[in-house]
């Protein structure tokens, strides 16, 4: 390739993703700005949610230096480790810089956006090598306007902060590994710690990705030692304090619970029911929340009892686990007020706005096609294992992962969130393969039929059905 074609690449992928950039940025500060979300995280003694409990862990650590999702009582809680540390720490620490409840809010919030709309250059940097620029600007393009990056900003949930951590430490680890620079690999490995010090669900994808690169002769040993040394000893410090507490709520018992919900089909319309005050509804969620009590209290009896009930009807659950994949990388919030919304939000761009509701509507049609497009990825990379960027085969590793837990466990859409990015990148990236594979096979037949007309003694080509030109006369 001459000099100026590679400048003119240059220029027009610098050009797209700073483009891509400020759509991304812009539309998330755009939502955050009008969105008005009913979320009083701070009247624990009334609201229940996993918003109400980081704001409690936030104001614990703001007030007293203690991790804690007890009630303000005006002394300092005992610690506890049913939530991970990351998220609350985050808040607490806009808590710090601004204690009073409006700044607060909206430094949390447009942080928040601004860490969202950075996952989205950050993920088209990783995936520079996977695919060529219009499928990348594609990706992109998607990634900025993707309905559920952009509403999750708007709430005070942990998505929006382990999303950026998730893609930042991929992307510069990935960076890293394709180029065969370990020392920087390393750094991302660290970011990838964070996240998992923000949702323990990721605690083991280091390890697995590393196994697996390594089972695939992509990385040395040594490689391999390298990545696993801060995941390994950030985790297990903070499962270490964890374990020196006295018995209290522990991210093991939340993992019990959401492994009893999880296998209930019914779970999350009894939710919802429940919150509607259908006496129906109420049974349901009643049966459901008595067994996950006897887990938590009596994990053996707990387990046998989830055992029994999967037993008597073996194909009813089994069908239910089989679409729990789709369901967490489905469309409508379970755990909540559907469509992208998990609490109660009037003024919402996606409504009111005309361009960005047809933006929805799209990108709501298109959710299916890229789950789809996610699984023919999968099985793309491991037959290409031996010859994909290590990179590529980082993030095929995490959505796997995380779809089987969330199948084990709870399978909401909320909890995809983060992981959209990965799944837009790696969807496009397959979609791409298949049009090359297609165009050739598409270049070769056609090839074929041209030889098969030109060395026919019977063609007239004056008459020529395919467009060659009549041979000139005479």
């Amino acid at each position: 390739m001459s000099q100026p074609d590679t400048r003119a690449r240059h220029w027009m992928w610098s050009a797209l993703l700073v483009l891509i950039t400020a759509l991304s940025l812009g539309v998330r500060l755009h939502y955050v700005i009008h969105a008005q979300v009913l979320q009083p995280v701070d009247d624990q003694q009334h609201v229940r949610g996993d918003g109400v409990e980081y704001y409690a862990y936030a104001r614990n650590l703001a007030r007293y230096h203690v991790f804690s999702m007890a009630p303000e009582t005006g002394t300092p809680p005992p610690p506890d480790s049913f939530r991970d540390p990351g998220y609350p720490s985050f808040l607490a620490a806009w808590m710090k810089a601004w204690p009073d409840w409006t700044h607060w809010y909206a430094a949390v919030l447009l942080s928040q956006a601004i860490l969202s709309a950075l996952a989205v250059p950050l993920g088209m940097l990783m995936a520079r090598r996977w695919m060529p620029l219009p499928w990348l600007a594609a990706a992109g393009f998607l990634m900025a306007l993707w309905p559920h990056s952009i509403a999750s900003n708007s709430f005070i949930l942990s998505e929006s902060w382990v999303g950026f951590l998730t893609v930042a430490g991929l992307a510069w680890t990935g960076w890293a590994l394709d180029k065969g620079r370990t020392a920087h690999a390393i750094g991302g490995t660290v970011v990838l710690a964070m996240a998992a010090l923000s949702n323990a669900v990721l605690i083991p994808l280091v390890p697995l990705a590393v196994f697996w690169l390594l089972a695939c002769r992509r990385i040395n040993r040594r490689t391999a030692l390298a990545l696993l040394i801060f995941p390994v000893v950030f985790c297990t410090a903070w499962q270490i304090r964890g374990a020196l507490l006295p018995p209290s709520p522990s991210s093991s018992g939340r993992a019990l619970i959401n492994l009893d919900q999880g296998s209930w089909p019914n779970y999350h319309a009894a939710y919802r029911g429940a919150s509607r005050h259908d006496p129906e509804a109420a049974e349901a969620l009643a049966a459901i929340e008595r067994e996950t009590t006897l887990l938590r209290r009596e994990p053996l009896q707990g387990l046998q009892a989830i055992l029994r009930r999967l037993s008597a009807e073996p194909i009813h659950y089994a069908a239910w686990y089989a679409s729990k994949p789709m369901l967490f990388w489905g469309w409508d919030i379970q755990m909540g007020q559907g469509d992208v919304y998990v609490y109660p939000t009037r003024h919402s761009p996606f409504r009111e706005n005309s361009a960005l509701r047809a933006v929805a509507a799209i990108c709501k049609a298109l959710n299916p096609l890229l789950f789809g497009a996610l699984v023919v990825a999968w099985i793309a990379i491991a037959i290409r294992r031996r010859q994909a960027p290590p990179s590529l085969q980082f993030a095929s590793v995490l959505t796997i992962y995380v779809t089987f837990v969330y199948t084990v466990l709870q399978a909401e859409p909320r909890y995809s969130t983060p992981f959209r990015p990965l799944e837009i990148l790696l969807a496009l990236w397959a979609i791409w393969l298949a049009w090359g594979m297609a165009s050739r096979h598409w270049g070769q037949a056609d090839a074929t039929v041209r030889d098969t007309y030109h060395n026919s003694p019977t063609t007239d080509r004056r008459t020529d059905p395919i467009g060659i030109k009549p041979a000139s006369p005479g």
